[in-house]
């Protein structure tokens, strides 16, 4: 295990922005979810979240997400919270090829009012960071649809590098999707 002891949602804040921070998910958090999840755009820029996407997803996520953090001894998920503190996106850690492998693939949304103003670019920064220093990862991996030009775009403005396009990546509503694998060693 690389943490020994449990985070507390509020433990870790990570700055991003001048008023933008990373922290722990809570109970808290799970309306300002449903509400951002109403952009079908996030299901299907994404490979896990559902559509139509209800309070009970956001509650089995948040639960999921607190049971992992006390099993496992850390966060995987952090909220990416504005300056009022209220929850806008989110970016985590997938640890795919276990907990203590050097590398992982990792994720991230963001509500759409937050969109093209170099949030997320940064909250990708800070995550490596994250990644580098708490969980001596080496290496980040990401997948983005080929038709999700916006990820495609932040994933090289935060130092990623196109490393293959993958066909059938993922299946989504039944459909085979392809999509590239983007790498920035840490």
């Amino acid at each position: 295990m690389h943490c020994s002891k449990i985070l507390n949602a509020f433990d870790y804040m990570a700055f991003v922005l001048n008023k933008i921070e990373l922290t722990g998910i809570t109970t808290a958090d799970e309306e300002d979810i449903v509400i951002y999840m109403q952009d079908k755009e996030i299901s299907e820029g994404t490979s896990r979240i559902p559509y139509p996407y209800t309070i009970e997803h956001a509650r089995q996520w948040v639960e999921d997400n607190q049971i992992y953090e006390e099993e496992q001894g850390f966060n995987c998920n952090y909220a990416i919270r504005n300056e009022a503190g209220k929850m806008i996106g989110c970016i985590g850690l997938h640890f795919n090829y276990g907990i203590d492998a050097d590398k992982t693939e990792f994720g991230y949304w963001l509500g759409k009012p937050y969109r093209n103003q170099g949030v997320m670019t940064e909250a990708i920064k800070k995550m490596a960071v994250l990644a580098r220093e708490k969980h001596q990862i080496k290496i980040l991996e990401a997948h983005a649809f080929d038709f999700n030009i916006a990820s495609q775009k932040v994933l090289i403005k935060a130092g990623f590098t196109p490393t293959e396009r993958v066909a059938g990546l993922y299946e989504k509503e039944g459909k085979k999707v392809d999509g590239i694998k983007f790498v920035l060693a840490l």
